[in-house]
């Protein structure tokens, strides 16, 4: 589910209107979120010109004469509204979205002015993410910033930011690595810059959704960038490839390497020979890997009915010695193909953990989720504008890594002097030539 949050500072304007549905439509989000509509009857707002089609709900909260003012449309098709909250700085919309099983909160934020009453949001947002179940995403305007860094050419407030991030810890909420703009917000008086704007969301979303990406567009129409959450992955192409040792413990998996290296047939230079031959080899494990795998999965469904079925006995008459026999027989086996997923999980997240029969499995994928977003690339700067095209990024990464490996001469110096000492034919021979026994013998 993509999301854009936008502080709109106004928007009875329809130019404002039609930016609106072009960010809606070029980043292709299910969810916006308007803060500072400045509109006290948000039925008012020109939502089918924000939207672009009639397959919308929304909510909204009105202004306070021309201050705040808050409204979130989004796709029903992708999100289904089951209950709203609404105050004046929060518009929380509770409901089920397409791809995700459990209650997706969605709370569009409008951070007031005064730091009391930012305590008095802070409290609210908490105890209200206590009582309800399910997914959190909260984003908007907050109108405060967590670090010195964030602001430029302002005074930071360490109480508030304190506040913030107390709010933050004990909300149990994260935030996503913001590319794009540096700053979210940029004052027109004096050039005062902030990062105002953000995306919050709970560990449970973020284990779901670990690779979406958070963006800062250019400003436009407003002195705040609009931000954008984008939960689709961009596609790089195939993962590489990469052995795991629970393989070298499956049946069959020594024969196949083994035929497979003998059964090669290729040509050319030998580093290209070698190369081909690798290629070959690993299209051949990965091609087995994918059918022994259904085949375990298959194995692991069916003794786990069967070890239930017997359980299930077990409440009403004696099990007799063979079905007990059977009953250990299958938590064995079970025990043993969930000790391979987690030796796969731990080589994952690159953990040498000390107890050998660890199965914490909800521990390991979060190490995987971490790395995975950290070496993520979700976009890069390209000569100074922010792009998340994969084509573009491809040949950025490409050419800098061909200037890298290129020579800027192109003829090197040479070591020519006859004065330099040289070996005679027969010394390189011999220099070449295998070791004799007898020299072996003498060394040893």
């Amino acid at each position: 589910m993509n999301c854009l949050s936008l502080n709109i500072r106004g928007v009875g304007d329809a130019e404002k209107v039609k930016w609106v549905r072009r960010l809606k439509e070029k980043h292709k989000v299910s969810l916006i979120g308007l803060q500072e509509t400045q509109i006290l009857d948000y039925s008012r707002i020109d939502i089918n010109g924000c939207w672009g089609s009639n397959e919308f709900d929304y909510e909204g909260v009105g202004s306070n004469g021309r201050s705040g003012g808050l409204i979130s449309i989004w796709d029903t098709k992708v999100f289904q509204k089951s209950e709203v909250i609404k105050n004046q700085n929060y518009l929380i919309i509770i409901g089920k979205c397409k791809s995700i099983e459990c209650n997706l909160n969605l709370v569009n934020v409008y951070g007031p002015q005064s730091r009391s009453e930012k305590r008095k949001l802070w409290e609210d947002l908490t105890r209200i993410k206590n009582e309800k179940q399910g997914y959190w995403i909260v984003f908007g305007d907050f109108n405060v910033v967590r670090y010195p860094s964030e602001r430029h050419h302002s005074r930071f407030c360490p109480s508030s930011a304190e506040a913030f991030n107390r709010f933050i810890q004990d909300a149990d909420l994260k935030e996503y690595n913001m590319g794009g703009e540096k700053f979210t917000f940029m004052s027109r008086s004096d050039a005062k810059l902030s990062k105002l704007d953000r995306f919050l969301v709970c560990s449970g979303y973020l284990n779901s959704f670990p690779l979406s990406a958070v963006t800062a567009h250019p400003r436009e129409l407003s002195d705040h960038s609009p931000i954008t959450l984008q939960s689709a992955v961009a596609d790089f192409g195939p993962i590489p490839f990469k052995l795991f040792n629970s393989w070298m413990f499956k049946e069959g998996f020594d024969k196949l390497v083994i035929d497979s290296w003998s059964r090669f047939v290729g040509y050319g230079n030998p580093d290209a020979y070698l190369a081909a031959k690798l290629k070959y080899l690993k299209n051949v494990i990965r091609n087995w890997m994918k059918e022994a795998s259904k085949i375990e999965s298959k194995e692991l469904d069916g003794w786990i009915g069967t070890v239930k079925n017997y359980e299930k006995q077990a409440e009403s008459r004696p099990l007799t010695d063979l079905e007990i026999g059977k009953w250990n027989d299958g938590l064995k086996k079970i025990e043993e193909l969930e000790r391979l997923k987690t030796m796969d999980l731990k080589q994952k997240a690159r953990i040498k953990w000390t107890i050998d029969g660890d199965e914490n499995s909800k521990f390991f994928h979060g190490f995987i989720n971490n790395k995975n977003r950290r070496n993520h690339i979700h976009g890069i700067t390209i000569n100074g504008r922010w792009t998340t095209e994969v084509n573009l990024i491809k040949e950025e990464v490409l050419n800098f890594y061909k200037a890298k490996f290129s020579e800027n001469s192109a003829v090197r110096p040479k070591f020519i002097n006859p004065a330099f000492k040289t070996l005679s034919m027969m010394e390189a021979i011999r220099i070449e030539a295998p070791f004799s026994l007898e020299e072996v013998k003498d060394a040893v």
